[in-house]
């Protein structure tokens, strides 16, 4: 049964994310293409920072975009897609650190971390801010990639701890636990940059 009338038209971009969910859940390419551009970007900046090489975070990014339109069907709450997308992303983030030891020689660009807020910054200020984010991804990649992705879901993608639980599959508790250890941790990495 669809959930778009023969007169509806094609989701608008505004449209809610339940909506958008049910429809693509009935088969609707256009509203899981707008799923994809609200999350896909997001998505990418988690996987970068939690592999610190941008194409096997492309790659995993396009794995989860794979496996989510091939199991939309079985997603029984749209209402927790945000969850479960997330889900699917770190888990293959895990996966892939798992199978495969991160080389430490691997780099990440400062442009996949952060954007450029202002685009008549100093070269100064740039320099400073690009060795700043290479410090913390310095830091982060000696974190547990479990503590990583948890601090990266709280600070960088601002999810609640009961969202990060949700996604994770973890107690509240189990939580608090991993973003304050990493916070220490970052927190004691960080000290010579201060």
């Amino acid at each position: 049964m669809s959930h778009q009338a023969a007169g509806d038209a094609a989701p608008s971009p505004g449209a809610d994310e339940v909506t958008l969910v049910a429809r693509a859940q009935d088969g609707d390419l256009a509203a899981f293409e707008q799923l994809v551009d609200r999350y896909e970007s997001r998505l990418l900046g988690l996987c970068i920072r939690m592999l610190h090489h941008h194409a096997d975070a492309e790659d995993i990014v396009q794995d989860t975009f794979l496996t989510t339109w091939r199991r939309l069907d079985s997603l029984q709450n749209p209402a927790a897609f945000k969850a479960w997308i997330f889900r699917l992303a770190s888990n293959g983030c895990l996966d892939f650190l798992r199978r495969r030891q991160v080389r430490r020689t691997d780099t990440v660009d400062p442009a996949d971390m952060v954007e450029q807020s202002a685009t008549g910054a100093s070269v100064e200020h740039r320099a400073e801010a690009s060795a700043a984010v290479d410090e913390l991804d310095r830091v982060l990649a000696t974190l547990p990639p479990e503590q990583r992705l948890v601090w990266l879901l709280y600070e960088v993608e601002g999810q609640s701890y009961a969202e990060i639980a949700e996604v994770l599959r973890l107690t509240e508790g189990s939580v608090r636990g991993r973003i304050h250890r990493a916070r220490i941790a970052i927190v004691e990495g960080m000290k010579a940059w201060a």
